[in-house]
């Protein structure tokens, strides 16, 4: 299963209204193989730090990243994925996003946890349901 870094977000804020949704979600899929890659942890790490300061960021690379296989992003994906942005600047699909969703694609992933609905619209079982 894929982990975003809106999931994420939503799993180390307790404030955040999506927070036990998520928080259930990612403990219901403990036992699965949960994957991200290098790029949305760093985006994780930089927002996290601005939102939650350095207690959020700790708890991020302590407590919830060792849980999550982080997958590589070599040239050939970032390339495809830079391509596929390009082309599709109008939708609003971030960079990030645009690598998850081709990666997703690479790897065959069939469900996310994330809160994004461009992952939904891309055809996958997202959790917690929208």
């Amino acid at each position: 299963m894929f982990v975003d870094t809106s999931a994420l977000l939503a799993l180390l804020d307790g404030d955040d209204v999506r927070h036990e949704g998520v928080r259930a979600a990612f403990a219901q899929r403990a036992d699965d193989d949960l994957v991200t890659h290098g790029y949305v942890v760093a985006e994780s790490l930089a927002v996290t730090r601005r939102r939650l300061g350095i207690g959020g960021v700790v708890a991020l690379m302590d407590d919830v990243l060792p849980s999550i296989e982080v997958l590589p992003v070599d040239l050939e994906l970032h390339a495809e994925a830079q391509r596929r942005y390009r082309a599709a600047l109008p939708s609003g699909v971030s960079f990030v996003d645009r690598i998850s969703l081709t990666l997703i694609e690479r790897e065959e992933i069939t469900m996310a946890l994330v809160l994004d609905p461009d992952f939904a619209r891309a055809g996958l079982e997202v959790l917690p349901g929208t």
